[in-house]
């Protein structure tokens, strides 16, 4: 690699290690164990629990999160996911992922917030359903 080279790389690493990040995010930053349970469909039973202290599995799905704001969705929810620090919640998330609706909401600013689920966060939520515990 060549001095340049070598320059235009670390300043790229930089410019996107400083990317303004989400209000989520921010509240999010720092999380170091997430609980998430997914539900039976169509019903409140628990089908699977799901717990991390991995902050990268952490932090990838705190990223999802911020995702473009939707209207209200009318199609029950899936489960939720509880965000701790220092052994405090710090927020709770409702989601739902199904092919006909998926949505995360959560509440900030004490203003309830319903964004989309992405392809990737449909991904990553199914195969933690299912088990797999790879991040």
């Amino acid at each position: 690699m060549t001095k340049y080279s070598s320059l235009s790389l670390l300043l790229l690493i930089l410019l996107f290690s400083c990317a303004p990040q989400s209000p989520i995010a921010k509240q999010l930053a720092g999380c170091d164990s997430l609980m998430i349970t997914f539900n039976k469909p169509g019903t409140d039973s628990v089908l699977n629990i799901v717990s991390t202290t991995d902050t990268r599995a952490i932090a990838k799905l705190a990223g999802y999160l911020g995702g473009k704001e939707q209207p209200k969705p009318d199609c029950g929810f899936g489960g939720n996911m509880l965000f701790f620090k220092g052994g405090q919640q710090v927020l709770p998330v409702v989601f739902q992922s199904t092919k006909d609706c998926s949505y995360f909401m959560y509440e900030m600013d004490s203003k309830l917030h319903y964004t989309e689920v992405g392809k990737e966060a449909k991904k990553f939520l199914e195969s933690l359903k299912e088990g797999k515990n790879w991040y």
